[in-house]
């Protein structure tokens, strides 16, 4: 049943301006149509007072105008694979937290040259550390706290540069924290109702990677080569190609029952995978100065990293769309030759 409009002192209101605003997010048939029912909805449901919406009431409607969107191009396995991308991307970092925990920052921080941050390297051990936070809130509260908990580890992870700047402490390098912050991202879009095996997986992965610290350590008897960040940046390579290979199997999987959740989880998880490997591609490409890429070589294969990413999602949605309309035009051509009936097309054809 259709909504009633909003009354008059209330469309004029910026309370109602600003819902308008945020309906923007869907498509514009869309708002054309039903635009003053969902205002109304909205506005039947806040408390009286209220000039701006609610943080939850604003996701809601920037997530289904998201939603509408991908249903306009049959690519509504995008949506569905932002949970997906986001477990893995969130298992990867434990794993790289874990690894860089224990093999770097709690190394002598004189085998890098550095200044003692405590009994750690540098400042990028409060990030790791706030990642496992992450990860053990995911086992225990899933859903809105660990959504919130990534959120908090994501602007730590963003923070930590410019305050290691401003205080003079040593922090990771861009090569380690740009992927890790890319990751990060994807973290927000966490499931609310993951199953069990969702749950199960950071602390598998964290105590997995902390045996292998272990062994590893234990079979150099002592002689530890990941001293420093800089000599882990093939170790983060092979880790965002485990990461993409691992997501790209499930995903080739699900494509054999029809479901491309999977793929597009790999396409969402491209850009953070190629980042890991940025630092290795700089040097491959533009050579070393000092030991490692120059700043101008690693900016330059960064941003191609960025833009082939975006590149390849957008050619992935246009290739959707082009098959969507192709579809549907086909089923609405087929018409039956005594009535003139035509069948219904779904969205998802």
């Amino acid at each position: 049943m259709n909504q009633p409009n909003p009354a008059p002192e209330q469309a004029r209101s910026p309370l109602e301006s600003r819902y308008r605003r945020l309906l923007r997010a869907y498509p514009g048939d869309y708002q054309a149509d039903r635009g003053d029912e969902i205002v109304g909805t909205y506005l039947d449901t806040v408390e009286p007072g209220r000039r701006w919406p609610s943080p939850h009431d604003a996701l809601d409607l920037l997530g289904a105008g998201l939603r509408e969107r991908l249903r306009g191009y049959g690519a509504l396995g995008l949506a569905a694979a932002f949970p997906l991308a986001a477990t893995a991307a969130l298992n990867t970092l434990i794993a790289v937290a874990t690894f860089l925990l224990l093999q770097v920052e709690f190394e002598d921080p004189r085998f890098a040259r550095l200044d003692p941050v405590g009994p750690v390297q540098t400042l990028g051990a409060v990030i790791w550390l706030g990642w496992l936070l992450v990860g053990l809130t995911a086992a225990a509260l899933p859903g809105s706290w660990t959504r919130t908990a990534a959120a908090g580890a994501l602007l730590l992870t963003v923070a930590v540069p410019p305050a290691a700047a401003l205080i003079g402490q040593p922090r990771p390098p861009l090569f380690v924290l740009l992927p890790a912050a890319a990751l990060g991202l994807a973290t927000l879009a966490l499931p609310s109702h993951p199953g069990w095996v969702a749950r199960s997986l950071p602390l598998l992965t964290a105590g997995c990677m902390t045996a292998a610290s272990v062994a590893f350590s234990a079979a150099e008897n002592g002689g530890n080569m990941f001293t420093s960040y800089s000599s882990t940046p093939e170790l983060l390579a092979m880790a965002g190609g485990l990461m993409f290979t691992l997501v790209l199997l499930v995903g080739l999987g699900r494509a054999l029952r029809a479901d491309d959740t999977g793929l597009w989880a790999t396409v969402l998880l491209a850009t953070p995978a190629g980042l890991f490997g940025a630092d290795q591609l700089s040097q491959a490409i533009w050579g070393t100065s000092g030991g490692g890429p120059t700043p101008a070589a690693f900016a330059t294969t960064t941003g191609s990293i960025l833009l082939a990413g975006a590149a390849l999602l957008a050619a992935a949605l246009a290739g959707q769309a082009a098959r969507h309309r192709t579809v549907r035009r086909r089923v609405l051509d087929e018409a039956c030759p005594t009535c003139g009936h035509r069948p219904e097309v779904t969205a998802e054809a």
